[in-house]
């Protein structure tokens, strides 16, 4: 067990399991007291709201670096005002997993810029996934060397698509595959100088990811 302290910041997303029926349901996490109590949004099933009561217990699930966090809850408030959000116990204890590598999550939306350096020329590139360490693009072009650096510009999960959270990148290896009649680069990059908000983006982001793909299984 970890200390009791969650050390996460207002608006992180984390994953709901209800009396461990192995259905995970993205949340996000409005606000916490230590040792009072935690208040999350109410958890979507399919665009319906998932049906929880005083008493149920849950499983809340988050990932923070190279290691995944649970904690085990019960819910003790449901509340509508001024909108529809759910009040937990505090945990007594946070669990810890320690993953051998960062966790790597598929990307299905995946189209996005990046600002080059030189010059600050903008390029339409395929994210095949990410993680907190880096990610895996595509492009018709050769982004750069390894070593070069770059910044990726990703849309934020906000409704206003023009905001944007930049991730400065080195590249760490670079190969070509064919694909019909053409070539497409394969980059691996690693993110570097992220400060703490760029990561709590890369979390929420991945448990979008995770949550959009149990809604079309």
């Amino acid at each position: 067990m970890t200390n009791r302290d969650l050390n996460l910041m207002v608006g992180v997303g984390l994953q709901l399991e209800k009396n461990n029926n192995g259905m995970r349901y993205l949340v996000e996490l409005l606000g916490y007291s230590v040792g009072d109590g935690v208040i999350i949004s109410a958890p979507l099933e399919r665009d319906n709201r998932l049906a929880l009561s005083p008493g149920d217990e849950v499983t809340i699930r988050y990932l923070g670096g190279v290691s995944q966090y649970a904690f085990r809850s019960q819910v003790t408030h449901i509340a509508t005002e001024p909108y529809l959000h759910v009040h937990l116990e505090y945990p007594g204890g946070i669990e810890a997993t320690m993953t051998r590598r960062a966790v790597r999550m598929p990307i299905k939306e995946s189209v996005i810029h990046l600002a080059m350096d030189d010059g600050g020329s903008q390029l339409s590139v395929e994210m095949k996934n990410i993680s907190f360490g880096g990610a895996s693009l595509v492009a018709p072009v050769k982004l750069g060397a390894q070593g070069e650096r770059f910044c990726i510009d990703m849309p934020t999960l906000s409704p206003d698509r023009e905001k944007v959270v930049t991730l400065p990148c080195v590249v760490r290896h670079v190969s070509t595959r064919r694909e019909g009649e053409s070539a497409a680069y394969h980059h691996g990059v690693e993110f570097i100088d992220v400060d703490r908000l760029a990561r709590d983006f890369i979390g929420r982001y991945m448990e979008h990811q995770s949550a959009s793909s149990l809604g079309r299984s």
